[in-house]
């Protein structure tokens, strides 16, 4: 193990510790203390599908759904989420912003624009998708 590629998971880790001090950084600095950087995946997941069900949601933001369970809970404390029963099935639940919870929308969409411009900096386009494409393989593999 001598090879310079065998430092990618220890690589990746040092990009998701970096990337996760910003967005705490920039949720204080809007005053949304109580999100966490991975509340904001399923914030961006909500903006994009209309009230998915928790297994669904769970599935977009690939975590387990114990996981966007106790996320979601927390969500709904800090009112930003709700729980509905589906209107067919009374056993399924489905999760939906509610007005505060919309309301994020430009902020969260504004830190992951910096997010993004800061973590590719100067990379050319097609570098930036060399990147996503070789970590879409490995994530695939799993």
């Amino acid at each position: 193990m001598n090879d310079s590629t065998d430092i990618i998971v220890s690589l990746i880790s040092r990009i998701r510790e970096k990337s996760n001090r910003f967005i705490t950084r920039e949720l204080s600095s809007r005053g949304l203390d109580g999100l966490k950087p991975i509340h904001g995946d399923l914030l961006l997941a909500l903006f994009r599908h209309d009230r998915p069900t928790m297994k669904e949601l769970a599935h977009i933001v690939d975590r387990k759904k114990s996981t966007v369970t106790t996320l979601v809970t927390k969500l709904i404390l800090l009112g930003y989420v709700r729980r509905e029963k589906d209107d067919e099935d009374f056993r399924i639940f489905r999760i939906s912003l509610t007005p505060k919870g919309l309301a994020l929308k430009s902020d969260l969409m504004e830190i992951s624009r910096t997010l993004l411009a800061k973590v590719y900096k100067d990379m050319p386009k097609a570098d930036q998708k060399a990147v996503v494409k070789g970590l879409n393989r490995i994530n695939d593999g799993w």
